[in-house]
């Protein structure tokens, strides 16, 4: 049998496994949709109780959790985190990742990479060397980005990760936005993850 998940309640600080039942698959989809390192801690939400089950090695029971219903994780945040959501609209969206390459610091940018969707579904943002600016389309959770438009300055080492920028909010069909942070999705999978930034 392969290995279960581990659970870590804030409450109590009880960790056990989580059983191989209930609404388990949709939290290892969204596990594996968000996680970025093997066996990296998430916080979720959820209902579940605390039942006894076989062990996995061995003989005899052992406690498990077993999820009755999953609601949300949220990426970056420990038990002792913030649970607050940013808005899709009117955030500044800062890139963190962009096809597996880490946009934590911006090196050898003046300033991030971001955008932001106004509350009338217009797009604007800097892209790596250039201003950009185009229009968004949202429902649920699918979003189109379309007509596109840029400045005409050329930057010497940056205009490669412009245009991946711009490509990938092109390819964008699906997003979600887990406590402050927004990761868009292509046809094959996650495509940019990106965090909400607030200024004075």
């Amino acid at each position: 049998m392969a290995d279960a998940a581990l659970f870590y309640d804030c409450e109590t600080g009880k960790k056990l496994p989580v059983a191989f039942e209930g609404d388990n698959l949709k939290l290892q989809k969204a596990y594996l949709e968000v996680s970025e390192n093997a066996g990296e801690k998430i916080l979720v939400t959820l209902f579940g109780n605390y039942e006894l089950r076989d062990k996995i090695e061995g003989t005899g029971k052992e406690e498990f959790l077993v999820v009755t219903k999953f609601i949300n994780i949220w990426p970056n945040i420990d038990c002792n985190g913030n649970l607050g959501t940013a808005s899709l609209l009117n955030t500044y969206w800062a890139l963190r990742k962009l096809n597996g390459k880490s946009f934590e610091f911006s090196p050898g940018l003046e300033k991030d990479i971001h955008f932001l969707i106004a509350l009338d579904n217009k797009i604007k943002g800097f892209a790596g060397c250039n201003n950009f600016f185009g229009s968004s389309y949202n429902s649920n959770d699918t979003i189109k980005f379309n007509d596109f438009g840029t400045a005409l300055e050329i930057c010497k080492d940056k205009m490669e990760i412009e245009a991946e920028f711009i490509s990938t909010l092109k390819e964008t069909i699906k997003y979600k936005i887990y406590g402050e942070f927004l990761y868009l999705y292509g046809s094959k999978g996650l495509l940019a993850k990106f965090e909400s930034v607030y200024f004075n």
